[in-house]
């Protein structure tokens, strides 16, 4: 099955999606137009699979008996940044108004998959670790739109991008500056997401995540922890960046 075909299969099956394939032709457009009552969606659909080079050094890692390690920083990537921008381009050019939600859809499914689906999520909403470090219960977690971000830049063409991994796991982000944000978090497809949907703004009215929403040079990074700290009322605030590390082995069968 490939990925487009699982994508069809999860929209029909578990979002209950009635999926039309869009015919290939000269132009760019997107892999599905999909329906739910009223509700009607634009969705293009990409792979990240894992770097060759990185695949062929754990197989030589392995094969010689040894530990093969992988370190990756939650940062945006530019490789991650080009397939959200290939799917705006493919949708863009397709949409004809503003009543089908603009969706693309991310399937990690190389090696440090959990790695690049942070590193995905952080380029789309620019986020960053932040730390209270005046307090011993002070607040700890993610705060969006703290750099530059492909969502505040993409803000009325793409509504929300949705990503899978090898796990099944599948989170959905929205939005928050897209015009239609107010229709798409009513819709069927936020409604059917629980715990897999990342909403800055109901994030932040749970206390759980800050936003920066001013004018604020997001290259300079501390004028936007100065806006953090006045606008949370926090003395002191650091950025922890944070990385991702997982080590594979291989463990000879034995006979039974």
């Amino acid at each position: 099955m490939t990925v487009e075909e699982m994508v069809q299969k999860v929209l029909e099956e578990n979002f209950s999606m009635d999926v039309e394939k869009i015919p290939e032709c000269e132009t760019k457009t997107p892999d599905y137009y999909a329906r739910h009552g009223e509700e009607q969606y634009l969705i293009e659909v990409k792979e990240k699979q894992s770097n060759p080079e990185v695949v062929a050094g754990r197989e030589n890692a392995l094969s010689n008996g040894n530990i093969f390690q992988i370190a990756e920083s939650i940062q945006p990537k530019s490789v991650l940044e080009n397939i959200i921008r290939s799917g705006k381009r493919q949708i863009s050019s397709f949409a004809g108004d503003d009543e089908c939600f603009r969706v693309v859809w991310v399937h990690c499914s190389g090696l440090s998959y959990e790695a690049v689906r942070e590193q995905v999520v952080a380029g789309l909403y620019g986020s960053e670790t932040v730390v209270d470090w005046g307090k011993e219960d002070g607040f700890a977690g993610t705060c969006y739109y703290f750099n530059e971000s492909q969502f505040f830049k993409y803000r009325s063409e793409i509504d929300a991008v949705i990503i899978s991994c090898r796990n099944s796991e599948v989170q959905c982000c929205l939005n928050n500056h897209s015009p239609r944000y107010p229709r798409l978090k009513e819709s069927s497809l936020a409604k059917t997401f629980e715990d897999g949907l990342v909403d800055p703004v109901e994030s932040e009215k749970l206390g759980k995540a800050f936003v920066v929403d001013g004018a604020v040079d997001r290259k300079n990074p501390d004028e936007v922890l100065s806006f953090l700290q006045t606008k949370y009322e926090i003395d002191r605030l650091m950025v922890m960046p944070m990385e991702h590390f997982e080590a594979h082995t291989s463990v000879p069968d034995k006979p039974m």
